[in-house]
C-alpha cells in the first residue's frame, strides 16, 4: 500500500486544522464516519436511503467533492469507488460526473507517492499496477428525506458554506479539473480523457477558484451579496434587448412579492435571457435584474458564484428558490 503523500501544492487548500466541514455534525446533518474506498468491511457505515455525501483525500482536511443522489448512498459509492478501480484508464464522465476528477487527482498522488519511495524504479519496487485501488480517497454519507429539489438545495448550501468557510471550491466540483489532465467524455461519445502530454496548455478548469461572494443583504435587494445588481424590470424582449454584453449573473423576481424565483449564470446573459420567457412559470410576472462580471469569465467560476447566491438564499429562507430545480424529480 503506497504511503499517504501531500497533495499538489499549486492545487490543494492549506489545511485550515480541525475543520467543521469533516466533523459528523456538519451543519446539523447526520453524518457516516469517514470510510475509505479500499474498505469494504466498513462499508456498512454507508446508508441505504438517498442524501448527500462528501469525499476527501485519506486524513486530509479539506474535500474533494460535496454531491447528492436520489439512489441509495451505499449503492451510489460501491459504483464510483467501482468506477475508480483502474489506474490505467479515466472512467467516463456518466453515470458518475465527478469520476474522472476524482480519478485524475488520485493517479496523480499515486505517481508522486511511487516516486518519492522508489526515484530511481529500482527492482526492489513494487511495480504491479494492474489491480492498483483508490486507497487515498475516503467518503462519508448524510441521508436526506427530500425531494429531489430540497436534496440539490441542500448540497448547494453545503457547497456555499464550504466556499465561506475555506475561501475556495472542492476541487472537483463546478466542472473543476486537474489543470495537467483532460476530461473523459460521455461514454457514448467514446473520448477517453488522460494526463496531458508535454507541452500541452493546462485545462483551464484547473484554474483557481474565484473567492467567494460577501454573505451580506437580503436576496433580490440591489446589493444583494456585495454585489451592484441592475434595477430589476419586467421580463420582456424590449428590455433583454436593453441588457449589457458579457457574462454574469441574473436573477428572475415576482414582479408582486419581490421574491426571487430562479438565479442564473450566462457566458452572455443578454443571448440566455429571452429563452426564460419561452418558460411555465406557474402564473407568475417576472422581473430580471444582473451583475455583469466581464466579458469573458470561466464556466467553473460563473458557476461557483452563482451557487454563492443559491446557497445564502436557502441559508435565509431554508430552501432552493422556487423554480431553481423545478425539474428535479
Amino acid at each position: 500500500m503506497p504511503p499517504d503523500p501531500e497533495p499538489i501544492l499549486s492545487q490543494a487548500p492549506e489545511n485550515p486544522g480541525d475543520s467543521e466541514c469533516l466533523s459528523e455534525v456538519w451543519l446539523d446533518l447526520d453524518w457516516s464516519p469517514w470510510v475509505p474506498f479500499n474498505a469494504p468491511r466498513e462499508y456498512f457505515y454507508i446508508q441505504k436511503a438517498p442524501g448527500i455525501y462528501r469525499i476527501r483525500p485519506v486524513g486530509k482536511d479539506f474535500l474533494l467533492y460535496i454531491g447528492e443522489t436520489g439512489q441509495s448512498l451505499h449503492k451510489k459509492l460501491s459504483e464510483l469507488r467501482q468506477a475508480l478501480r483502474r489506474g490505467d484508464l479515466m472512467p467516463w464522465s456518466d453515470p458518475h460526473k465527478e469520476a474522472p476528477c476524482l480519478w485524475a487527482y488520485w493517479v496523480e498522488w499515486i505517481a508522486a507517492a511511487d516516486k518519492e519511495t522508489c526515484p530511481d524504479r529500482s527492482p526492489d519496487c513494487d511495480d504491479e499496477t494492474d489491480e492498483a485501488e483508490p486507497v487515498m480517497l475516503e467518503c462519508s454519507t448524510a441521508p436526506l428525506d427530500a425531494s429531489g429539489a430540497g436534496r440539490r438545495g441542500m448540497e448547494a448550501f453545503l457547497l456555499y458554506r464550504y466556499r465561506q468557510d475555506h475561501g475556495e471550491s472542492p476541487l472537483c466540483n463546478f466542472g473543476r479539473f486537474h489543470p495537467r489532465y483532460r476530461r473523459s467524455s460521455n461514454k457514448n461519445e467514446k473520448l477517453r480523457g488522460g494526463k496531458l502530454e508535454d507541452g500541452q496548455k493546462d485545462n483551464p478548469a484547473g484554474f483557481p477558484s474565484i473567492p467567494p461572494l460577501e454573505a451580506t443583504g437580503k436576496p433580490g435587494y440591489p446589493d444583494w451579496m456585495g454585489l451592484e445588481w441592475t434595477p430589476a424590470v419586467p421580463l420582456t424582449d424590449e428590455n433583454i434587448g436593453k441588457t449589457e454584453p458579457g457574462a454574469g449573473l441574473y436573477i428572475l423576481t415576482d414582479a408582486g412579492t419581490q421574491e426571487v424565483l430562479f438565479i442564473g449564470q450566462s457566458d452572455d446573459i443578454a443571448g440566455a435571457l429571452p429563452g426564460q420567457t419561452k418558460k411555465e412559470w406557474g402564473g407568475h410576472m417576472l422581473q430580471f435584474s444582473y451583475q455583469i462580471l466581464g466579458q469573458k469569465v470561466l464556466p467553473h467560476n460563473l458557476q461557483e458564484l452563482a451557487n454563492d447566491l443559491i446557497g445564502n438564499f436557502y441559508e435565509q429562507n431554508k430552501k432552493a428558490p422556487e423554480f431553481q430545480y423545478r425539474k428535479s424529480p
